[in-house]
């Protein structure tokens, strides 16, 4: 078995964290995956949430049982229980459909993207050939650097509604003489208003100056995302348990060979262990794993696959089916561009979905294809 070539992580290190504290979750990079793995927590409940549901028919059954036979029933717990089946039902129906997901890319897409993009740039830089260019990369550098500070800054506002860095005058804010929380402009209302307690106040707005909201759900920056994430692009952090876990399991099914494990050895150990959210990390876990290098295209193919993902935005507009708010499941969007593109040495990297589901996604891909001229290939 090759020596692990994964950093064990510090169990110790976080452990007296808040880690719902922004503070604690010091940079953009940190807190997005904090994020990532609260809406893969809520995900991983649902479940649970099932069952409790389940529950709370049951008992509202019987009662139903005793007002059916005009036996005394408790009206108070019937209506608690009412409250509770709304309560899960609400709960439920917001995991299924993505909400948190959706409104959290709704609201952080575009900081992503420009995060990424900066860290990318900044890791692209040349080494400096005199004084007065290392002078200068400095002074990029420190640019950089109040970019990504901004960027936290504009991140945490819009997720937790307070602010990381003072106000330094170039950028006046109004806050909630109540709450202290920054209040949000809608132009709805022409008003800013506090999301905590719902103050109000009324503003005079230049129609002819109106800032253009952002489009729903920032696709581009969780497609490029996924695109990361195949590669073993992505700095993502799994505990030292979680490997060792997965190489007993390896050890169970008497392979030993690190060198030659794939996403048909990995993905079935992962489920069996309960770390479902972990499936888009399997390119990473098998590099770590095994050493071998995870599959890549170039940046010119990369340029192509996002230029095709925003050529689908259309016809996903005028196409979807009635009532669904999820696009297309990423990794099956991969999937059809790299056969499009003949690039059929990567559809192995990429998880199909169980053939109802697949099929749906096929009647909504053909329609993309016959609108925009694109060669069709059934999946199912």
């Amino acid at each position: 078995m090759p020596s692990s070539n994964f950093r064990i992580k510090n169990k110790n290190k976080n452990k007296n964290k808040n880690k719902n504290n922004v503070k604690d979750s010091n940079t953009l990079e940190n807190k997005h995956k904090q994020m990532v793995m609260n809406i893969g927590n809520e995900i991983n409940s649902l479940d649970q949430l099932k069952k409790k549901r389940e529950k709370v028919n049951s008992d509202l059954n019987k009662i139903e049982e005793y007002k059916n036979k005009h036996i005394v029933f408790d009206i108070e717990k019937r209506a608690t229980l009412l409250n509770l089946k709304h309560k899960y039902t609400d709960e439920i129906t917001k995991i299924e459909n993505n909400d948190s997901e959706i409104n959290y890319y709704d609201l952080t897409g575009d900081l992503l993207n420009d995060y990424y993009d900066l860290r990318k740039n900044t890791e692209n830089i040349t080494e400096s050939k005199n004084i007065l260019e290392f002078l200068n990369s400095d002074i990029r550098q420190d640019d950089k650097q109040n970019s990504r500070a901004e960027l936290f800054n504009t991140f945490c506002k819009r997720i937790d509604g307070i602010r990381i860095n003072k106000d330094n005058g170039k950028n006046r804010i109004k806050y909630c003489t109540i709450c202290n929380v920054e209040k949000i402009l809608d132009y709805s209302k022409s008003s800013y208003i506090c999301p905590s307690c719902g103050l109000m106040e009324f503003i005079i707005i230049d129609e002819d100056k109106q800032i253009k909201d952002y489009s729903p759900y920032q696709r581009r920056n969780h497609f490029k995302e996924w695109l990361n994430q195949f590669q073993a692009k992505e700095t993502t952090d799994i505990s030292e348990e979680i490997f060792i876990n997965i190489i007993n399991e390896l050890n169970k099914k008497r392979i030993t060979n690190l060198t030659n494990i794939s996403r048909q050895n990995i993905q079935p150990i992962l489920k069996k262990l309960g770390y479902n959210k972990l499936y888009e990390h399997i390119p990473f876990i098998i590099n770590k794993l095994s050493g071998q290098p995870p599959p890549h295209i170039t940046n010119e193919m990369e340029e192509k696959f996002i230029n095709m993902f925003f050529q689908i935005q259309e016809p996903w507009d005028l196409y979807k089916p009635k009532g669904r708010k999820n696009f297309l499941s990423y990794p099956y969007i991969l999937y059809k561009f790299s056969e499009l593109l003949d690039l059929d040495d990567l559809l192995v990297y990429f998880p199909m979905l169980k053939p109802t589901k697949l099929m749906e996604q096929d009647i909504i891909w053909s329609k993309f294809c016959k609108h925009l001229k694109w060669e069709f290939y059934p999946t199912t």
